[in-house]
């Protein structure tokens, strides 16, 4: 079972992204790793409209913590869902890394089909 701190991040992301604020992730992600305009092709290019994914499928939510980190860091993998197939192909891989206040900074390391 995920973290809820950590899925609560995850939710926020894949929230952004399904309203299309792309700038709102750079934002969070201060830019690293990929651009608005990055997210945006990635998305725009498998050719779907994002929806939020129904609550049973955040148990899918696939985190692997980086052994001895410090700060703490996770891999985080989690599917996202289209309007037409529902669970699609398009795979949002993240790093998150616990920072103070036990607040996470956000790295999207990518947007691709498995």
């Amino acid at each position: 079972m995920i973290n809820p701190g950590l899925l609560s991040v995850v939710k926020a992301v894949v929230s952004m992204l399904v309203k299309g604020d792309y700038l709102g992730v750079e934002k969070l992600t201060e830019g690293k790793q990929l651009t608005a305009q990055e997210i945006e092709q990635a998305i725009k290019d498998y050719g779907a409209i994002l929806i939020m994914p129904p609550d049973h499928a955040w148990e899918n939510t696939d985190v692997i913590e980086t052994e001895n980190s410090n700060p703490r860091k996770w891999s985080v993998r989690f599917d996202l869902w289209a309007a037409r197939e529902g669970q699609s192909d398009l795979s949002l891989e993240l790093t998150l890394t616990e920072s103070e206040a036990h607040h996470c900074q956000v790295e999207i390391n990518g947007i691709h089909v498995l």
